[in-house]
């Protein structure tokens, strides 16, 4: 196995648990953070991984995690930006300030500040690979979605740079963005929508592909979705 370390961001709930479930049963050594000190200390019960609470609306914080995690696991081969949120839907009009700092700071400031810690600790080794999990909302534009939007393509430009700036050094960056997913993050249930141990699936898969192999974007939706 090529890489061996994973830190993960939203791991206590979702796409997150599901995986660190499915690295963890795969034989990798996980650092996991969400907001949740409960449901992380049943998750590192569950799978052994290790993992610590950090508030990623803190830029501290998330400075705080990578070295954590750093620390805890030696090294850090990839780097999963899994973490995300939307505190409501609404039209641009009805917005706040408060909101748009707080997804500013979880959607957007916080990736930046671990893939600028990740490309620091992967470029002396030439080695490593940074997964952001960013949406297909990025590819859309939704009506009442617009702070959310904002920040998801933010990302995916802050994206699409790293990996041009990352490659070259032998480190591998995939923006992955899926389509609609059956889990809490939603208001009501959604059954025609991927479960999340199938998108875990579909992203844990990045880390067995040949080494000759870059997957710039990974996009992909359940089969209710048409674009």
């Amino acid at each position: 196995m090529s890489y061996q370390t994973v830190l993960i961001t939203g791991a206590t709930k979702g796409l997150g648990r599901a995986l660190v479930l499915d690295l963890c049963n795969k034989g990798y050594l996980v650092f996991a953070t969400g907001r949740d000190e409960i449901q992380l200390q049943e998750l590192m019960l569950e799978t052994g991984c290790l993992g610590k609470c950090f508030d990623l609306s803190r830029a501290d914080d998330v400075v705080e995690l990578f070295s954590q995690a750093k620390q805890a696991l030696g090294k850090i081969d990839v780097l999963i930006n899994n973490a995300g949120m939307n505190s409501r839907k609404c039209e641009l009009a009805d917005t706040n300030l408060d909101e748009f700092e707080l997804q500013y700071a979880v959607n957007l400031r916080a990736p930046y500040l671990l893939c600028r810690e990740a490309m620091q600790h992967m470029l002396p080794a030439e080695k490593g690979y940074i997964i952001n999990i960013i949406s297909t909302v990025a590819k859309r534009s939704n009506a009442s979605m617009s702070i959310y939007t904002a920040m998801k393509q933010g990302f995916a430009g802050l994206n699409n740079v790293l990996m041009k700036e990352a490659q070259p050094h032998g480190i591998k960056v995939t923006g992955v963005y899926p389509g609609g997913i059956n889990t809490t993050f939603r208001e009501q249930e959604r059954a025609q929508y991927m479960s999340p141990q199938s998108v875990a699936a579909m992203v844990s898969q990045l880390l067995s592909n040949p080494q000759d192999v870059v997957v710039h974007d990974l996009t992909f939706r359940p089969p209710v979705e048409l674009e």
